[in-house]
């Protein structure tokens, strides 16, 4: 019985019971172009998550502990909208940009970074 490739929409009998594309090279396509369209629709969020990652990878050691001026971080391009996940640290839950944790402050124009000695 045929079948219709769902990429190129051609018609083709199909070798195998479970085969679905008409050809190796039109089912490398299609989810090249679904993975590149996820991406696309991920860079921005991706593009910002990575720059803060860099900032703070640059201003911290492991192990370390420091409190910046919001503005600081802010002309490095740093944005604290833009975080990974939230957790818990010392009781409380944190903002953390993959292992970086941000506790919350009481001073909104403080940003106060931890850099855990275990990742």
């Amino acid at each position: 019985m045929l079948q219709t490739c769902p990429y190129s929409g051609e018609k083709f009998l199909p070798r195998r019971r479970n085969q679905v594309f008409a050809t190796v090279k039109n089912r490398m396509a299609f989810h090249n172009e679904n993975a590149a369209a996820l991406r696309h629709i991920k860079s921005p969020i991706d593009k910002q998550l990575d720059r803060n990652f860099v900032v703070l990878s640059e201003l911290l050691e492991k192990g370390e502990r420091k409190t910046f001026l919001k503005d600081k971080l802010l002309l490095k391009g740093f944005n604290p909208n833009y975080f990974t996940h939230l957790d818990d640290y010392e009781g409380k839950t944190a903002r953390c940009i993959y292992h970086f944790v941000l506790p919350f402050s009481d001073n909104p124009n403080l940003i106060t970074v931890i850099n855990p000695e275990n990742d």
